[in-house]
This record gives structure tokens, sequence and C-alpha cells, in this order.
């Protein structure tokens, strides 16, 4: 099965849960829009987010977990939406992650009822290993999933915050960045068990770490003969030109 989004081209992978979710995303697509995390300075990512906490009578903290916890106690807030989405791109950016496109349901991932389940079967697909150009099932929860705790560091986390992935919304991200394989990603597989153990009793975490569904699920690989570079300046080039676009940046 091919997909194509801008022009460029994807192949469904061969696993059962590629395969479910491509044709979920086929029949859903039109409930979602383009997101870019991607062509703005961090100075500009945290002078809107301190502007939206502002307006809404919030502190406008830099602690980001703190600012999450805004967002999930106030979902029905208008701005609520794109705060998520410029908390996440302020993390990504902070941290040196590369850009960021895909598709997200319109509005926030609670807008749809299009969804399918995560199975058990499914759970040995999560991985934090990063294939250049590979697509990759987003999260689709308020809240957070064991691997954003591990990288936010959020030792912290309030028990009704945490969220494994027990479901998936017609929403998905592309990599963008360079490879990251079993030897590279280690260091944050050793921390991952660091923080199981530290909050396995508070949170009520599984023994099984498989069970954690640990990073993302991989479905579909870059078929046309393009380089993430080029990927990634073609991608922005289409930013704000088509009206299924999500602006984190909207105009005075």
């Amino acid at each position: 099965m091919i997909l194509n989004f801008n022009d460029v081209e994807w192949e469904v992978l061969d696993t059962p849960i590629a395969e479910r979710f491509a044709k979920f995303l086929v029949a859903n697509v039109h409930e979602t829009n383009e997101f870019f995390f991607m062509g703005e300075t961090l100075r500009e990512i945290k002078s809107e987010i301190e502007k939206i906490a502002y307006m809404a009578g919030w502190p406008a903290d830099s602690d980001m977990n703190k600012l999450h916890e805004m967002f999930a106690d106030h979902p029905d807030h208008p701005d609520a939406s794109r705060l998520n989405d410029l908390i996440h791109y302020h993390e990504l950016q902070s941290s040196g992650f590369p850009p960021r496109w895909g598709h997200s349901v319109r509005g926030n991932e609670n807008n749809t009822n299009a969804e399918i389940n995560v199975r058990e079967e499914d759970y040995k697909h999560f991985t934090v290993e990063r294939v250049p150009g590979h697509l990759y099932v987003n999260y689709a929860h308020v809240g957070k999933h064991f691997a954003e705790i591990v990288f936010s560091e959020d030792i912290g986390i309030k028990k009704d915050q945490y969220h494994p992935q027990s479901l998936c919304r017609p929403s998905f991200h592309c990599w963008l960045g360079p490879e990251i394989n079993s030897h590279t990603s280690e260091g944050f597989k050793a921390r991952a068990k660091v923080m199981h153990a530290n909050l396995k009793t508070r949170l009520n975490l599984p023994d099984d770490m498989e069970a954690l569904r640990l990073g993302y699920i991989p479905f579909a690989k870059l078929k046309t003969n393009i380089n993430i570079n080029e990927l990634s300046n073609k991608l922005l080039q289409c930013k704000g030109k088509n009206n299924n676009y999500t602006e984190l940046f909207p105009k005075e």
C-alpha cells in the first residue's frame, strides 16, 4: 500500500498494525490538519506560549511540565490545543530534536470518534528507535506516555496524567532526523528503566517493559527518492499553502 502526501510517497510497512493503521488513516484523513514544527526560533515559540498563558490568566512559567498540567486541567480552553502543540514544539527544539511534520486531528485529538484500539500484540512494535523518513503513529491521549515522562524527566508527574497509548487516532508524524538505532538509543532505554523503578509503585506500572509501550509505532517508510534535508525543505515550502493546516502563530 502506498501513501502520498505533498507529492511524496511512502510505502506501508509489512506489519499487522501498520497495515491496519494505514487503511484507517486513509479513511479518516479528511478529519486532520497538517502540522509543521519547523521554521520558528526557540524565542518565537516561547513568546507565543507566554502570550497564551498570560491571556488565559495562567502563570507563564518556564517549567513546561507545569504548563502541560495547565493544558490537561483546562482541555476546553479555546487555545488549549495550540498551547499543547507549542509546548511540544518548544520541548523538541530546546532538546535539539529535528523538525517535525505530520497530520493531527483538527482542533485536538478528542475532536473525532475515529479510533482503533492498540492490541496487546501491537506492544512489540512500539520503539524509541528512528529511521529517517519513516512515519510514526502519534500519541492519542491528553497526558503523557512513558517515553515522554522519561524525556522530560517528569519524576513528579500526577498519576492521572500518565496514560499509556491504548488507541490510535488518524494522526502521525515523520522522522526528519538522523537514524537512532539500538546502539544510540541505549542511554534512553537505561534512563527508562531507572524511571520505571522510581515510578512503578506510584503509577502502578506493569512489570513488563514492553507493556509500557515505550515510544511510537512505525507504519510507513519513505518510497520517493529524496534525502531528509530535501524532504524537510520540500515540506517547509508547503507550510501554510493549504486550508488544512494548523496555524500555531496566528497573525494579529
